[in-house]
């Protein structure tokens, strides 16, 4: 006769919801962290200032955007495409001003810097991991 342990669920599902949502918030830090890498790169390209201000005004316009946009992810699956598309300007909007507040008198160059940094994320990273999660229903 084999007799194999396992923990009753009651006790183990706090532990595995903890390490589910651990995993989770890393996985968003990581994504996080390479939104902020490609649009300070996009924003260096464009030579909107100094590299170190460039890092900077990525975090800041992408904590913006995060913090703000994250009431909004709910709306991604639901209304598919055209939600992660209405992210898509949700977050120009957002940074443009936060560039705008960053570095006042140059709005052309600010929204100008605000798209390319979006689209270089949203191509390289957000619309991949949409397509590719399985969730493209129009």
């Amino acid at each position: 006769m084999d007799i194999a342990f396992a923990p009753p669920t009651d006790v183990a599902a706090p532990g595995v919801v903890i390490g589910m949502m651990a995993l989770t918030i890393g996985a968003l830090f990581i994504l996080f962290l390479l939104i902020v890498v490609i649009e300070s790169t996009a924003l260096q390209l464009l030579a909107w200032d100094t590299f170190r201000k460039c890092v900077r005004a990525s975090f800041w316009m992408n904590l913006a955007s995060t913090a703000i946009g994250f009431f909004f992810l709910a709306l991604i699956p639901q209304y598919g495409l055209p939600g992660l598309i209405l992210a898509l300007a949700l977050s120009i909007a957002i940074e443009g001003l936060v560039l705008t507040r960053r570095k006042p008198g140059e709005n052309r160059r600010n929204w100008m810097a605000a798209v390319v940094a979006n689209l270089a994320s949203y191509l390289l990273l957000i619309f991949p991991t949409y397509y590719f999660s399985g969730q493209q229903a129009l």
